[in-house]
């Protein structure tokens, strides 16, 4: 969900999806009526979405994602986020963090532009704890902005 999300809100993703209907147009016959031509639009692009989600979908049920998809366990270190699965280890130092968010629960942490780590809400016992974890996180951010 969190992926759908993300892509939900990204302007790049809504304009290349946008790029059909817009043909849809181009290539419009004159004459054609504007009701058919823009009912064609929204129905092409909303398909480009529809493929695009059962694209994802299938993409992280059936590829090679073991290293994704897995257990972990993320710390709030004084100095780093630290994450640890039975494949790697790692540090990423407040600094680098590019933003945090939260969608439907789930907390993303920014380590890029376009990369996440990615805390679901069933990782936290309650909601409460989800919150203190997500005020710790941006307490951790705000101190780190204060350093450079």
């Amino acid at each position: 969900m969190f992926n759908v999300t993300h892509q939900l809100r990204s302007v790049v993703v809504h304009l290349f999806f946008a790029l059909v209907p817009l043909l849809v147009f181009c290539f419009a016959e004159i004459g054609e009526d504007i009701v058919i031509t823009s009912v064609t639009a929204v129905l092409a692009y909303l398909a480009s979405w529809f493929t695009q989600l059962i694209f994802l979908a299938t993409y992280l049920r059936l590829g090679n994602n073991r290293t994704m998809l897995t257990r972990k366990v993320i710390e709030l270190h004084h100095d780093a986020l630290y994450e640890e699965c039975r494949f790697s280890k790692s540090y990423y130092y407040w600094q680098g963090i590019q933003k945090v968010v939260q969608r439907h629960g789930n907390i993303g942490i920014y380590i890029t532009a376009n990369s996440a780590h990615v805390i679901p809400k069933r990782a936290f016992r309650s909601d409460i704890e989800r919150d203190a974890f997500w005020a710790a996180l941006n307490l951790k951010l705000k101190n780190a902005a204060g350093v450079q």
